[in-house]
Order: C-alpha cells, then structure tokens, then sequence
C-alpha cells in the first residue's frame, strides 16, 4: 500500500508497479516498470549479486523462518513475543463485555474472545485457533444479546473467505457459518444487526480481469433463521472493472442497511465529479434488499477505511483522510441517500491515525475513539464526545499514553457506560487490554 505515493514520489516518478532492486548495504542498483523476461541489464546485476556466498543464520519461529539479526531486534532469541492486535468490542444486555481479537502466536494467526463478567471475573475462549489463517475478527450483539463473530479464514484451502458463529456455536464448538462462498479471496466482514435480528454482513470479494490481474468488490449478505441469504451486489456494476472497492462496513437506520466502502474512483460516466480518488461512497438497501442510488460521503482527499454507526434518525461516517500532505480523521453525517452537513476534521495534521470506532447510547450520547501519532513512533489513544443535544462534536482529548496503544474498539454498556479494548506494548509483545473508560 501506498496511499499517499510518497515510496513512489521517492524511488520511482513513472509509477506503479514496478521492480526495484537493491544490494546488501541498501543501494539501488537497479528500476524498472514493465520487468520482461529476456531483461539482461537485471539478469547482470542478478549475476553478480550471486557471486558472493551467503549464508545468513536462520531460525524457525513457530511455522515461519526468520532471521537471527531480526529476532535480535524484536528481542524475541529467547522466546516468542505475542502479538495481539485488531479489536472489536460488543456489550450484551447481561452486561457482559466481549472483545474479540486476532493473535499471532507460533508463527499462526488465530481468533480470540474475551469475555469480562459483569462480576469482574474474564475468560479468554478461541472463535478460530487452527493451523489456518485466521485474523479480522468483529463482534456484535443482537437484539436478545447474544454475541455473534464473523472473521477471515483460509480454512477451505489457499482462498480466504467469511465466516460466521455466535457465542454458543463458538462454546460448542460447532461448526461456522460460510459467509461469502467465494471461489476468489473474500476479506474484511463487517456486521449490523437489524430490528427483526437478522444479521446483515458486508464484505469485498476479489475478482480476476481476464485472468491477467484482480479488482475488489463489494457484496451484502444476511443471515436470517440458520440461512445465508444471495449475495447483493452493493459497489457499482456499470464502472470499469479497475475500479478497486474496499474496506465496507455497515450498520442499520430506522431498519434499513446502508453500506460505505472506499472506492478508487476515476470520475465514470453517470457519477458525480466532486470527488477524486479514493473516495468513501454509501448505498442503502431497500425492503425487498435491492440497493438503492449510489452516494459519495467524502470528497477529493485521499480517503480510506471508513467506520459507521447509527445515532437517532441519521448515521455518523468516520475515515482516514490525507489533502495536501496532512493526514486527519474525518466524520460526516449521512442519511440513507445523501450526506448531511459539512465534513469535521476531528484529529487534524497527524502523521497517522487508526482504528477509529463508534459508539452511542440510547440516543443520548456518543463517542469517537482513535489512536493517533504525530512523530510516526509515538502512539497515544483519544477520544472525542457527541453531545445529541447540542448535534456537536467536543474537543478530542488524549485518553491513553503508556504503550503505545493502537487498534481500539469502543462500545457502551446497558448502564452508559463506556468500555474500550485496545491493544499496548509489553514485555512479553503486544497485549489486548478491555477496560471501563474513565
């Protein structure tokens, strides 16, 4: 990824892709775009490079090989750090608290959910810990309070797809839901749960271009009495098929789902000409789950991975923002087919941020929390308040300095309060910690 194109701007001005190849002390020695098999210029360097006998010292780590310098750096020659990352945190009407978590232990990535007791007791159950890939976990609570997780798993093979349990399947160890079906990989499964307790799940599914290259589109399926319904097609079919769609989520107003994802847009015939790429777009489903018009959320900054969540008769729409070299997080409200009111920079003139989530409460109060860094290094977790009354955003304030915290989920509780999972740097690698917010 290179959002902003600053590894292009620096290496290569004629753009991607193109091969780069560099010697032992860094050295670029070699560029080009269009690599083509009789290339002698790189068979040379190729050559000359293999003149010199290496044999660098490696280590096996769980199922995957490092070297030893890189073990040495991560400080893990005596044993393997952990590193749990990605939350997403639900509350269920027995005020239970659960976060769900991917973890890469022994060179695998596995799914974890932790549950925290209203007594104040916490036990951490697998949702997936098998030899497959297994990573991107969410958790949501239906009307009746049960929680439901859906993740990304290669489980079938080399593919990756969705797929789908609630609390008792996970206990029972039954076996899970196949979400997306695909022959192709299929990523990033975000969930909404309707009035009637249907499970809405989004996700992007890739799709080959004359077996030549890949593009990513967005589908919508729901999951209603032990069936997963077809699949619906939510980004737009009437577009070039190098328009890459990405990264949706979703959530429910007045019982209709609405889906936004960031699309690359190129200005197609038929669509508006007041964004450039990447653009977040929405589309809202109808009763009988046909989609409705497409409509662009955000404007012509580079902007990606949106978060949504509804509050009152509207929904709020957060994202990753870069104009003019300076990156923010951004929120906008939306209805279901057009946005409402201007676009607020929440954190502004950042280096970065990540995971920004929702929260609100009984429509009568809400939360943004994000992590952010200002040098690049240093992380630090923040929070800004909605005030429904007032239809105002508060001042961002910093919540959380000690460990460089990243990838935080929030969620209130039946009693309003505010709970948060977030991962932070230990000892023993990076930890998930789940806590009340102050």
């Amino acid at each position: 990824m290179d959002p902003d194109r600053s590894f292009e701007r620096k290496y290569n001005r004629n753009g991607w892709p193109f091969l780069m190849l560099a010697d032992e002390k860094g050295k670029i020695v070699y560029q080009c775009n269009n690599l083509a098999d009789n290339d002698k210029t790189l068979m040379r360097h190729l050559h000359e490079i293999s003149k010199t006998p290496r044999k660098p010292e490696i280590r096996p780590v769980g199922i995957v090989p490092y070297r030893q310098c890189t073990l040495e750096n991560n400080g893990e020659i005596e044993k393997t750090l952990r590193n749990e990352r990605f939350t997403s945190i639900a509350c269920g009407a027995d005020e239970d608290i659960y976060a769900v978590f991917t973890a890469v232990e022994d060179g695998n990535s596995n799914i974890y959910l932790r549950i925290q007791k209203s007594d104040g007791q916490s036990q951490t159950i697998p949702v997936a810990a098998t030899k497959a890939d297994e990573y991107d976990g969410t958790v949501i609570t239906d009307t009746q309070g049960k929680a439901w997780v859906c993740w990304t798993s290669n489980n079938l093979g080399r593919k990756y797809n969705i797929y789908l349990s609630d609390l008792v399947g996970i206990q029972n160890n039954a076996p899970a839901v196949l979400v997306s079906q695909s022959k192709e990989d299929a990523m990033h499964g975000r969930m909404a749960v309707d009035a009637s307790n249907n499970i809405w799940i989004t996700y992007y599914k890739w799709q080959k271009i004359k077996n030549i290259s890949r593009d990513k589109e967005v589908y919508v399926r729901k999951y209603a009495n032990g069936v997963v319904s077809k699949e619906i097609h939510i980004s737009p079919e009437d577009v070039s098929e190098y328009e890459d769609h990405t990264d949706p989520t979703i959530a429910i107003l007045n019982n209709q789902p609405i889906v936004c994802w960031s699309w690359d847009f190129h200005k197609p015939k038929g669509y508006t000409q007041e964004a450039e790429t990447p653009t977040i777009f929405a589309r809202a489903l109808n009763q009988d789950s046909t989609p409705q018009k497409i409509f662009h959320v955000s404007g012509k900054n580079i902007d990606m991975t949106p978060v949504l969540d509804a509050c009152g008769d509207s929904l709020w729409c957060a994202w990753d923002s870069l104009g003019r070299g300076k990156k923010s997080l951004s929120v906008r409200k939306i209805t279901a087919n057009a946005p409402s009111g201007a676009t607020i920079s929440i954190a502004k003139d950042v280096v970065n941020t990540c995971n920004p989530d929702f929260s609100f409460y009984n429509n009568t109060k809400g939360a943004l929390t994000w992590s952010q860094t200002k040098d690049g290094q240093k992380w630090s977790l923040w929070k800004a308040d909605y005030d429904i009354e007032k239809k105002k955003w508060g001042d961002p304030s910093k919540i959380i300095t000690e460990g460089n915290p990243r990838f935080a989920s929030c969620a209130y509780d039946s009693l309003g309060n505010l709970w948060l999972a977030y991962s932070i740097q230990t000892d023993n690698g990076r930890e998930v910690i789940v806590k009340q917010s102050n």
